[in-house]
């Protein structure tokens, strides 16, 4: 009864067999079936069972257990079909096992493949692309997924396969996409790599990218993805520009905040004089240090034609401007709420948090392999803020923090220094053991051993006290990192050789190696001579928040995209909020120098 039963299956499979091999329908229990008639048949019908196992295992992610059943196969006995369909499915199981050269050696041994069925292509150029990307070979990958398109019947699967092309696309260096384009190549490839080109070429300028797309388009008016945008570039295309007429710019210019209020100003001015659209653009200032409320200058603004406000400054005005329910017109303002967890559309929150800088040294940190840290930090709320950054992504790295020393009392460093340092233990333990002894003793201070850097989050001033106790206390070997706070920007190497071997975050304005940032810190210094302190960060906050009014739509819809700016490379998040990633420096001959943060210690 039971041969009868396989017969029966046998036959039922074989008459399926044709339209099953190269699909999905079959199921594990079908491979089952194939398996347990490959062990009873002969050649060449042993090794076409095991074919149409293997096919289905591969097709159902059971990878191992096909490669094994493919490994049996004899390919004598299957026809030039059969064995172009054991090469794409044998190279999809090891494709999907990671032995991708060994994927690519079958794949590449498949001649006809328009022989077969359209979803037999499908998956065969689908799994060649993806074993190309896997080795390196990017341009192979998009290639051939340009060609995939006449397969494709669905608009679903076309959007799938114009994300593949681009994103493969991207991990091609804007110099080779150049090279890439001939006038031999395929209009449709030479399409795609002229595209991925210009948006690498114009990312850090939206408006010129549309201008770019635009011509592009015009270009190649029948090109696939004019009709079907890679969703970047559908984001750029849909995200609104911002060209105002006449912005007004809401600062402190009185009381206690004027300086920074000015320093920003003059940033605001020098980046509207270098624009070439200069002309067009109306700028009014309004002191909101004049002012009760700093509703009265935001409204005065809007009341007088503004359509676009830059400010406020203090986190009291941005709260409050920020809770109001109507906001008419877009804004960026120069400090972040903390009260308002749901902000407007169109308003936008740009300042220079020592919380990013805390971030991005605990990143840099722990790409260095440094994993256990000791911090010291001023008792204040903005030291509070310092660390509480720092921990949240270091300990999110899988770093841990041994201990955290708060100061703010400069006579107490050299206490908190041998505290943090665990050197006041091991006076205390040589005393207790001499006492118990009853015998002077002579031992050999010690710090502890569980920390590999120190995280500094401290001005200059308190920086140069700390810095010496932590070398007399053995700690000289441990990297001391830090934030911008630390650098005074005066740049004199008397004054700073203390600070020696500290790498610290800074605005490019700061302290960029760059000529031409160099330059302008130069021609800057005889125009605003403050630029050269720490007031030239507030320089740069207001020079790159007017470049930013444009771009800011735009960067937000695409968090890949960025702009680089005095204060940082900036990006914009979902919420509006503008970020920086910042230079890092180095204190060295007590001068604070630009530095590669891949070699922060060399």
């Amino acid at each position: 009864m039971q041969k009868i039963i396989i017969v029966l299956i046998a036959l039922m499979l074989i008459s399926c067999g044709t339209k099953r091999l190269g699909t999905t329908s079959a199921s594990i229990n079908d491979a089952n079936s194939f398996l347990s008639m490959a062990k009873t048949s002969q050649q060449p019908e042993k090794s076409q069972y095991l074919l149409k196992a293997a096919v289905i295992l591969a097709q159902k992610a059971q990878y191992l257990k096909a490669q094994e059943t493919f490994s049996l196969i004899k390919l004598e006995y299957l026809n030039n079909q059969e064995q172009e369909t054991y090469y794409l499915y044998y190279g999809l199981a090891l494709q999907k096992l990671a032995q991708t050269q060994a994927a690519l050696n079958l794949l590449q041994k498949i001649k006809s493949p328009s022989q077969h069925s359209i979803d037999w292509q499908i998956q065969y150029q689908s799994t060649l692309s993806d074993a190309y990307l896997n080795d390196g070979n990017y341009y192979e990958a998009a290639k051939i997924r340009v060609e995939l398109e006449d397969l494709l019947m669905t608009e679903e699967a076309i959007k799938e396969n114009h994300t593949y092309i681009w994103q493969a696309l991207e991990q091609i260096s804007e110099d080779f996409l150049k090279v890439y384009q001939t006038e031999f190549s395929d209009p449709s490839i030479n399409g795609w790599l002229e595209l991925s080109y210009l948006t690498r070429k114009n990312r850090q300028q939206p408006e010129q990218l549309l201008k770019a797309i635009e011509t592009w388009r015009q270009r190649y008016p029948l090109h696939p993805a004019n009709s079907q945008m890679p969703e970047e570039l559908e984001l750029v295309a849909s995200a609104k520009i911002y060209k105002p007429k006449q912005v007004a710019l809401l600062l402190p210019l009185s009381g206690r905040l004027a300086n920074g209020g000015r320093m920003i100003r003059d940033g605001f001015f020098a980046a509207h004089y270098q624009a070439m659209t200069a002309g067009d653009l109306v700028i009014k200032v309004y002191d909101t240090a004049m002012s009760l409320s700093p509703l009265t200058p935001y409204q005065n603004a809007i009341d007088e034609g503004a359509d676009f406000i830059v400010g406020p400054l203090t986190k009291e005005a941005v709260d409050e401007i920020a809770q109001q329910e109507n906001h008419p017109i877009p804004q960026l303002s120069l400090n972040l709420s903390e009260k308002v967890l749901s902000l407007p559309q169109e308003y936008y929150q740009f300042g220079l948090p020592v919380e990013d800088e805390a971030r991005q040294i605990a990143t840099l940190a722990i790409a260095k392999k440094r994993e256990t840290a000791i911090v010291l930090a001023p008792n204040n709320e903005q030291g509070q803020r310092t660390v509480q950054a720092f921990r949240e992504v270091f300990e999110q790295l899988d770093g841990q923090i041994a201990e955290v020393q708060w100061f703010d009392d400069p006579r107490n460093i050299k206490e908190l220094v041998q505290q943090l340092l665990n050197v006041d233990n091991s006076e205390v333990r040589a005393k207790r053991l001499q006492q118990i002894l009853g015998t002077p003793l002579e031992f050999v201070q010690r710090r502890r051993q569980d920390a590999d850097m120190v995280f500094l989050a401290a001005s200059p001033t308190d920086a140069r006290r700390i810095k010496p106790f932590l070398n007399y206390y053995f700690a000289q070997d441990l990297p001391v990192y830090s934030i911008s706070r630390i650098n005074s920007g005066d740049n004199e190497p008397s004054l700073n050789s203390d600070l020696n071997g500290i790498v610290f975050t800074d605005s490019p304005l700061m302290i960029s190696s760059d000529p031409s940032m160099k330059q302008l810190r130069e021609d800057l210094k005889t125009i605003s001579p403050g630029v050269s302190s720490s007031l030239g960060r507030l320089f740069a906050l207001g020079f790159d928040a007017y470049n930013l009014i444009s771009d800011l739509n735009v960067l937000k819809a695409i968090n890949t995209f960025s702009k680089d700016g005095l204060s940082g490379r900036l990006n914009v998040d979902a919420q509006g909020k503008v970020t920086r990633t910042l230079s890092v420096a180095k204190f060295q001959n007590g001068i604070a120098r630009e530095i590669d943060p891949a070699t922060t210690e060399d």
